[in-house]
């Protein structure tokens, strides 16, 4: 009985607490996820061999997931989201070198790890936590003895970049190096900008660029097709099609013919189906709920003085909304093609669970306070 009190009186507590308005956001997006997905997996289940409804049960499980690690993570607080990103960060970077001990490749890149039936893509987990371990290292003034050397948690972080940056350029993976590199940039200039680490961040992101372009034949044949006017990447056009013929109202749910030509439409290039058969105006609700969300999670932020909390959203929202821009953009060929998937409507398991662990973080941070006197805003 007291269990049951205990249990009721701390979910009363997280509910007056919560910001309920982005959690609903939050909600509508997966429930929309879901309904893009059963109109554009069918085919490609077909392609596959495999029953019409296989990615369409398989995404219902996958965003029960989302739900429930978003609900466990927003009941976290500021200390329990650092002590569990130290075991996610050990746990993913576990994962990321057992991935090129067992090198098992898919088109060229190590990328997924295999457990019996199980597909899981360690560097997705490793977001959040990585995020959060950035914003604690940005701004502790504690140092760390490493090698017998006392390192600031600013050079500690840098290096932590470093490490991340090899794992992701060795699978190779230049999308999510990219997106981590730029969510860092972020929290880096949340804390105050330093014109040296300007300079220092653009010949390396030059080199970097340079290197993956002489090194990596993808990514040449990306940067190659999206420079050359002449050239074509197949699912580019088709999605420009896609785009062209469903105009500002759509055909209708189920209708779409263009679809069943392009590969991933299930996944990377679901924007595109949703604009042949519900229109361009539910493409821009979605834009719209995606600002609202981070536009609000910013605004949760304005009155508050933690610079943990500050650099931990800003990292954790800034990734959110550059996967859904990148998305969008790589569609309707505004910069090369990439992996990156749409937040809560493309299909895959490890994107939505993890972008539910991102999300719940965001969640806890942005919670009212309690005091003596009633609820407030930190």
């Amino acid at each position: 009985m007291n269990f049951y009190n205990s249990s009721c009186k701390l979910t009363n507590r997280w509910f007056k607490s919560i910001d309920i308005l982005n959690l609903s956001l939050l909600l509508l997006l997966m429930v929309l996820g879901i309904l893009f997905v059963s109109t554009a997996s069918p085919n490609v289940a077909k392609s596959k061999s495999l029953v019409e409804f296989y990615f369409i049960k398989k995404h219902c499980i996958f965003v029960l997931l989302s739900i429930f690690s978003m609900i466990f993570f927003s009941f976290f607080s500021e200390k329990g989201i650092i002590n569990i990103s130290y075991l996610g960060l050990f746990l993913s970077l576990f994962l990321l070198i057992l991935l090129f001990l067992i090198n098992n490749e898919n088109n060229g890149a190590s990328r997924w790890l295999k457990l019996s039936k199980l597909s899981i893509q360690p560097s997705e987990f490793l977001k959040p936590f990585l995020i959060i371990m950035f914003a604690y290292l940005l701004n502790t003034s504690k140092k760390f003895n490493i090698f017998n050397y006392k390192i600031e948690g600013t050079g500690l972080a840098f290096l932590l970049l470093f490490l991340i940056s090899v794992l992701m350029l060795a699978q190779p993976n230049f999308s999510m190096f990219a997106l981590i590199f730029l969510v860092f940039l972020a929290q880096y200039f949340t804390i105050g900008i330093n014109l040296k680490f300007c300079a220092l961040v653009f010949i390396s992101i030059s080199i970097l660029t340079v290197l993956a372009y002489t090194n990596l034949s993808h990514v040449r044949y990306r940067i190659d097709s999206f420079l050359n006017p002449n050239s074509t990447h197949f699912q580019v056009e088709k999605s420009l099609e896609a785009y062209k013929a469903g105009g500002f109202l759509g055909k209708g749910p189920g209708e779409g013919e263009i679809k069943k030509y392009i590969p991933d439409s299930h996944t990377d290039f679901i924007v595109p189906v949703i604009a042949e058969e519900y229109g361009g105006i539910v493409c821009i609700l979605l834009v719209l709920i995606i600002l609202c969300i981070y536009l609000r999670g910013i605004f949760l932020l304005d009155k508050n003085k933690n610079k943990f909390k500050i650099t931990s959203c800003v990292g954790l929202l800034t990734l959110f909304i550059i996967q859904a821009f990148i998305n969008i953009s790589v569609s309707i060929k505004l910069i090369p093609t990439t992996g990156v998937t749409f937040p809560f409507i493309s299909y895959g398991g490890s994107s939505l669970v993890s972008m539910g662990i991102v999300m719940g973080m965001v969640l806890a941070l942005t919670k009212k306070e309690f005091s003596e006197k009633g609820l407030i805003y930190e």
